[in-house]
């Protein structure tokens, strides 16, 4: 679902702004983003509220998918964005 969210969050924005989500979350995961916490949240200046590790790497992949399709981020999500594209009307 994490996935759906950023799939339709993008979609409401500019090119420009996806990327700088998308660059500041991999900026970020730098030092590490547990994934596997729920509890552990992280701040972004570029998005409102906390978010889970997750949720930023789902941020993060979906945002690269849309900016640079070609670079792989480390972490296979190919499947799980394959059944977000479904679920979400085939938008990318």
């Amino acid at each position: 679902m994490y996935l759906v969210d950023a799939l339709e969050r993008f979609q409401t924005m500019d090119k420009a702004d996806v990327e700088r989500i998308t660059f500041e979350i991999a900026m970020l995961g730098r030092s590490g983003l547990d994934v596997n916490d729920p509890k552990r949240t992280y701040r972004l200046s570029s998005l409102p509220g906390e978010h889970s590790g997750l949720n930023l790497v789902c941020l993060m992949y979906a945002g690269m998918k849309a900016v640079a399709p070609e670079l792989d981020i480390g972490f296979d999500l190919s499947a799980e964005y394959e059944a977000a594209l479904k679920m979400s009307g085939g938008r990318s």
